[in-house]
């Protein structure tokens, strides 16, 4: 969430958007993200202001992604108090709204953006070890739903192929082919992304994976589990590993990769830059009707459907 709403500000600023962190000031919309902001704050603003909308985003269930089943009940209650919800991807519908009762609301799918100046094929480029394919992994959590365990096996099984890990890793055996490169700040994982030739994600029921983004927009085809939402911002320009295997899955893409390359970067340009994104979510709040507070009875009918917002 913080690289989106990095990316939002930011673009707010530069589109003179003015907009605050403090809650002392006078807004118009309060934008919160899931469970990031407390229930209660929420439902404070919605009745103290009667003017202003609540904006929730929603990244997935926590639960399905490995985290802590009380964030989900937080979003839920949330979400008694939002009069717009973004869902960042089909997926984030699907596990918020099907696969977890959580969100009551419906609302548009917005995908997240990504900063396609910053990340971008042209730049500044590593020194890594040549005369091995090099396939980037990047994360900072070790939640075991990010995959990045399977690291260690793939490098133990194909020594011909160098893994460059960004971030933090865990249980990763020091090895010839395996470049631990540890926390990046953003200019430096751009450099890092653009300097591989294929970028490998292994998340489970990851809704909409920033970083995917970003080594799309860095040219480089995607190797991904067919798992959460992954799929939808890949498109033509990878493959997933399901079924055919990394090895198999690799050679495909590094025989097409200048084709993927090329339109890895065309689909980012088209689909998920700020410039496309964030008009989209402009559009779908001033659209936005303001809801009255939940009545009592409203809750008690939502709870009796399996929705935990008690």
């Amino acid at each position: 969430m913080y690289t989106f709403i990095g990316n939002l500000t930011k673009w707010l600023t530069a589109h003179a958007v003015p907009h605050t962190t403090s809650l002392d000031d006078v807004f118009d919309v309060l934008f919160v993200n899931s469970w990031a902001v407390a229930p209660r704050i929420v439902e404070r603003v919605k009745r103290a202001h009667p003017q202003v909308k609540v904006v929730q985003r929603v990244d997935g269930s926590a639960e399905d992604y490995g985290g802590n089943p009380e964030s989900d009940r937080a979003q839920a209650r949330v979400n008694l108090f939002a009069d717009l919800t973004i869902f960042q991807s089909e997926y984030s519908k699907h596990s918020t709204r099907d696969k977890f009762r959580l969100i009551a609301q419906d609302g548009p799918v917005i995908y997240n953006p990504v900063d396609s100046r910053q990340f971008a094929p042209d730049g500044p480029r590593l020194d890594l070890p040549p005369g091995r394919p090099l396939v980037a992994c990047a994360s900072w959590s070790v939640n075991r739903r990010k995959g990045t365990w399977q690291v260690d096996q793939l490098a133990a099984g194909h020594p011909g192929v160098s893994f460059v890990l960004c971030g933090r890793f865990e249980g990763i055996a020091d090895r010839a082919n395996v470049i631990r490169l540890g926390h990046l700040d953003r200019e430096a994982m751009a450099a890092a992304l653009r300097s591989c030739d294929v970028f490998l994600n292994l998340s489970e029921n990851d809704p909409c994976p920033n970083v995917v983004l970003e080594a799309l927009a860095s040219g480089l085809p995607v190797l991904y589990r067919d798992s959460g939402g992954v799929r939808e911002l890949v498109g033509d320009c990878g493959l997933p590993i399901d079924g055919v295997g990394f090895a198999a899955a690799l050679d495909q893409v590094l025989a097409e990769r200048p084709l993927l390359s090329a339109r890895a970067r065309e689909r980012v340009q088209a689909r998920f830059t700020p410039d496309q994104v964030f008009p989209r979510y402009l559009a779908a709040i001033e659209a936005a009707a303001r809801r009255p507070p939940p009545s009592t009875l409203r809750r008690l009918q939502l709870r009796a459907s399996g929705y935990p917002v008690l």
